[in-house]
């Protein structure tokens, strides 16, 4: 079923990308929105293709990708509902990275013409549209940084970032139920606690190594070393790790 124009602006509103924009520039943007739905292990770009539309992410998950000169990939980011993705298309004639969704995604395509027509008539929307680029700008230097570190500092960092966002959603998920939320009860809410902290891998190790700048073969003897220094501790199925000292691992994020 189609979204209907309010449910869009829902959508919209919640973005960082638009949140400042008004009633009027909202109904604006969402006229211009068409949705889309995608399975998971899909395509919607290629690196080389021409730059025709950017996209917000509504539900769902997908990578961007850079195919290396050597046949390899690498991850360049997560794109997770509610961020945009693609901007590049509003500046460049070809898109710079390939995309695939991880999950079944829900999204939405604005074409480039109609966006720089709205950026032409909406500062507010040209200033915000700047802010993300920007964002992701720092976003890629510092994942230019990080390739330069050994592959040990790469997944420590990744861990520790891991660690820091999925406590933040544990937090909040306290939060709104002690506030009086609707929706889960408080024994529904996947609580972490501060130490040790116990983090969920998102990915398989494959796309990790791809995130990581590396091979499945040495992200796996990266984290048995982790293991024998008793810096980490895996479950048998390799999807939650339990972090047993947080000093080596920023120890060994700053090598």
């Amino acid at each position: 079923m189609a979204p209907t124009p309010d449910q869009i602006i829902a959508d919209l509103r919640v973005s960082p990308t638009f949140a400042r924009l008004d009633d009027d520039q909202l109904r604006s943007l969402a006229a211009i929105a068409k949705p889309l739905e995608l399975p998971a292990e899909t395509t919607l770009f290629l690196q080389g293709d021409a730059a025709t539309g950017l996209y917000l992410l509504t539900k769902g998950r997908l990578k961007v990708f850079k195919l290396l000169r050597d046949g390899r990939t690498a991850t360049v980011r997560h794109v997770d509902a509610g961020q945009t993705f693609a901007e590049a298309a509003l500046f460049h004639d070809e898109y710079p990275a390939s995309t695939e969704t991880m999950t079944d995604c829900r999204l939405y395509r604005f074409e480039t013409d109609d966006v720089l027509a709205l950026l032409a008539a909406q500062p507010q929307f040209a200033v915000n549209m700047i802010a993300s680029m920007a964002h992701l700008l720092g976003l890629l230097n510092s994942r230019v940084e990080e390739l330069l570190l050994p592959v040990p500092a790469r997944l420590a960092r990744y861990l520790l970032d891991l660690a820091d966002k999925q406590l933040d959603l544990a937090r909040e998920g306290r939060d709104g139920a002690a506030g009086g939320a609707q929706g889960r009860a408080p024994q529904e809410h996947a609580v972490l606690p501060d130490h040790p902290r116990v983090v969920r891998l998102p990915t398989s190790k494959r796309e990790m190594a791809a995130r990581l700048g590396t091979v499945p073969e040495t992200l796996s003897r990266t984290f048995d070393r982790l293991k024998r220094a008793e810096v980490i501790r895996m479950s048998r199925d390799h999807e939650l790790i339990e972090i047993l000292s947080f000093d080596k691992l920023h120890r060994l994020a700053q090598d």
